[in-house]
């Protein structure tokens, strides 16, 4: 584990001590924590979509210019 120092004002310190203490945690602990859940937001942003499961949907439809336009223009 490393160690470092951060510099928080007044405000966010005090919510950062009243929501470590209403979890049963110590600021350390919790801005740990805090760090990991963000992260792991981050990476699942980060994923390409899955767009497999509409793979073929419009296998049965025509699709084509003309008929996209003759419907469009009904």
């Amino acid at each position: 584990m490393h160690r470092t120092q951060l510099y928080f004002d007044e405000v966010l310190f005090e919510q950062v001590k009243q929501q470590s203490k209403n979890l049963g945690l110590s600021v350390s602990a919790y801005i740990r924590e805090a760090v990991r859940k963000e992260l792991s937001r981050e990476r699942e942003a980060a994923k390409p979509a899955d767009f497999s499961a509409f793979s073929g949907m419009w296998k049965d439809n025509e699709i084509t210019q003309q008929s996209l336009r003759s419907k469009a223009w009904k």
